[in-house]
């Protein structure tokens, strides 16, 4: 076998080896180690409409944008196509040409280069298109036309209010858990929609945050009125309670030139921007006040007289976390690691310093996060409180009989606490 060959063969065989990796996950995930700043939100040019949650009314409002970055210096072939998923975002029986209106393989031809920034980088922006069926739904980007070549999967869901969706927040009723946690009750009435079942044909998720991480699927009714059409999702344990938590951390990299808000400090390493957070602690056992952006982030460059997109530099973050070693695993989550607890958000304990710490490479902006520890205390670092301020969302599910797939009938945002 000939040197040429040979060296044939062995990239074919990696390239075969890295497709293989590359199984689908359905939910929000990255595949390449270059994509980086993933957001899919409704369209606007105002900091409020990229926090917005990437749900969208299907025949009315602002449609929904996906954007991301490629850290490579040439441009690359992508395409998007897009999976009808259940409530419980399993897939579902529909074909895409009972949901979509065109076939379903768009081209993300909107594209710019990187400028004024030390890392050089593609982004790229693509306008979800319309759909003929509500539900929720999975956007898919892969390479040159080959499926298998993934390199990210983004949620989100399309709703078309035929149920009138009602909220409220209160206090848990177990006792124990009435200052940490707060209980969701939701009220449901389905007007002219059939059902010989109301109980088993309506799904009802209630989402905290837009965490996909921190969602109580199925909620139980508690009362139905078959003659007004009403449903009660009220449980009096604790099956609707979540963690109140605690307001999110923050810092500000909007500048490379001077710490901004929580950066102990920044500087260039090997032209490269680099930060150090300042040391975080456990949080204190009493509530503090003060306004977060609930676990988001925006993009935010001010030393270009643009809005960043394509000035703003990429910056290697470190956190800091000092608390003694614990057994079970801590991670830093947020919506700029689209709350993933894998290898690279999980914190690394320092002996010699007896510090935990992790490194993000970030673009320019101002970000929220928080620590999350796996096990029977996940806000065990973080302290949990009923006064914390929270976005719900409720999502109402509902399959007609011989229906392929789970439509979502309603949708409704509940901000409790709310201080803006």
């Amino acid at each position: 076998m000939t040197k040429i060959k040979l060296i044939f063969l062995l990239i074919l065989l990696s390239s075969k080896i890295t497709l293989a990796q590359k199984k689908l996950v359905y939910g929000d995930h990255v595949y390449e180690n270059t994509i980086k700043t993933v957001q899919l939100y409704p369209q606007g040019s105002s900091i409020q409409a990229s926090l917005t949650p990437a749900v969208k009314e299907l025949n009315d409002g602002p449609n929904l944008v996906l954007e991301f970055d490629d850290l490579r210096d040439d441009a690359d072939y992508f395409f998007v196509y897009f999976i009808h998923c259940n409530a419980d975002w399993s897939v579902s029986k529909m074909k895409p040409t009972m949901y979509l209106k065109a076939f379903n393989e768009f081209e993300i031809e909107n594209f710019e280069f990187s400028s004024e920034s030390k890392t050089n980088y593609v982004h790229y922006t693509f306008q979800i298109p319309s759909f003929k069926e509500s539900g929720n739904y999975l956007a898919v980007v892969y390479r040159d036309r080959n499926k298998e070549d993934i390199i990210l999967s983004k949620r989100f869901s399309i709703y078309n209010n035929q149920v009138g969706v009602g909220g409220n927040i209160g206090r848990s009723s177990v006792v124990s858990k009435r200052q940490s946690h707060q209980r969701v009750e939701v009220t449901l009435n389905y007007g002219d929609l059939r059902t010989f079942d109301p109980a088993m044909d309506f799904t009802v998720v209630v989402r905290q945050n837009a965490r996909p991480d921190n969602m109580k699927v199925d909620l139980k009714p508690t009362f139905i009125d078959e003659n007004a059409k009403l449903i009660r999702y009220q449980n009096l344990g604790d099956e609707n309670d979540f963690l109140g938590g605690n307001e999110f951390r923050l810092f500000d990299i909007s500048t490379v030139n001077g710490s901004g808000r929580n950066v102990a400090k920044i500087a260039f390493e090997e032209n490269k921007p680099v930060a150090q957070l300042r040391l975080d602690q456990e949080r204190d056992p009493a509530f503090f006040q003060f306004l977060d952006i609930n676990g988001q982030y925006y993009i935010r460059d001010l030393e270009s007289l643009r809005t960043g997109t394509i000035t703003a530099e990429y910056v290697e973050v470190e956190f800091l976390l000092d608390i003694p070693k614990i057994t079970d695993d801590i991670y830093v989550l947020g919506a700029f690691n689209l709350w993933n607890r894998n290898e690279e958000s999980i914190l690394k304990y320092d002996p010699v310093k007896e510090q935990y710490s992790a490194k993000q490479l970030l673009k320019q902006g101002w970000y929220n996060y928080t620590y999350w520890v796996d096990g029977n205390e996940p806000n065990l670092i973080e302290n949990s409180f009923f006064d914390t301020e929270n976005l719900y969302e409720v999502f109402i599910y509902y399959r007609p009989m011989g229906a392929r797939g789970d439509q979502l009938v309603g949708y409704s945002s509940i901000p409790f606490n709310n201080r803006r």
